[in-house]
């Protein structure tokens, strides 16, 4: 299957900001440098794994997203030369991802056999919390500020693979951590994690989160018939007979 390049342009964006971060981080404090990097690449790896994978819309917002992530980061870190060659890398990523060749990778309809959406937006929110919580708070982020950003991809990740306890971290763990972590955090961050866990509250116990964790079982039953009723090929793969005596 050939794969397109265009279709990792958010993900080579998302690595020139958070160096370009890690080399003059502007007003951001180190620990909103930490949280905004690991949203970034987060978010654009989910993006371009689930657009070559899945072929999934969500992805592509998702891969947009990044890119409007990484304009902002520009607005507000100093101009030098990574600046420039960062900030054509995002625009070159949001131009290409309209294009053919990643838009006719997209699926037009939801996959009949894929996870619900909110199962899928939650998900995602939880992935992109880091990412917003270091920028709300920028230049002042406390340690419950970066516990609550660190922990909400972990809570996704624990959700998405199925973990034992995987959908009470969901439903319960990572809500109650950030509402009561939100007093000890700088006002906009505050806002941001008492947002995210009321949405995550409200996905998360929802029945179709509780399906895609828990998929119903279903009980096959077997039916005996005659030899003389089965293919003759399953009969010679079975080394059979038209009886259905081993030979």
């Amino acid at each position: 299957m050939r794969v397109p390049l265009a279709t990792a342009s958010p993900l080579l964006a998302a690595v020139l900001w958070t160096g370009a971060l890690l080399v003059d981080p502007g007003p951001l404090a180190p620990w909103s440098v930490l949280l905004v990097g690991i949203g970034l690449l987060t978010m654009a790896t989910l993006a371009v794994i689930g657009m070559i994978i899945a072929g999934g819309r969500w992805a592509l917002r998702l891969g947009v997203a990044t890119v409007v992530d990484t304009l902002l980061i520009a607005v507000i870190r100093p101009t030098d030369p990574l600046w420039y060659v960062a900030l054509v890398a995002s625009i070159t990523a949001g131009a290409l991802l309209f294009q053919p060749a990643v838009t006719n990778r997209i699926r037009k309809l939801p996959s009949a056999t894929g996870p619900p959406p909110r199962a899928v937006l939650v998900t995602l929110l939880l992935a992109s919390t880091p990412g917003t919580i270091g920028l709300a708070a920028w230049d002042q982020p406390t340690a419950a500020t970066v516990v609550v950003g660190l922990t909400a991809p972990l809570a996704a990740l624990w959700y998405a693979k199925v973990l034992p306890g995987g959908l009470y971290a969901l439903r319960v763990i990572w809500p109650l951590l950030a509402i009561a972590l939100a007093p000890l955090q700088p006002l906009p961050a505050a806002l941001v994690s008492l947002l995210t866990a009321s949405v995550v509250l409200a996905l998360a116990w929802q029945r179709e989160v509780g399906v895609a964790f828990h998929p119903p079982r279903e009980i096959a039953h077997a039916y005996p018939i005659p030899p003389e009723l089965v293919p003759r090929e399953i009969l010679d793969a079975a080394d059979l007979d038209e009886r259905g005596h081993p030979r």
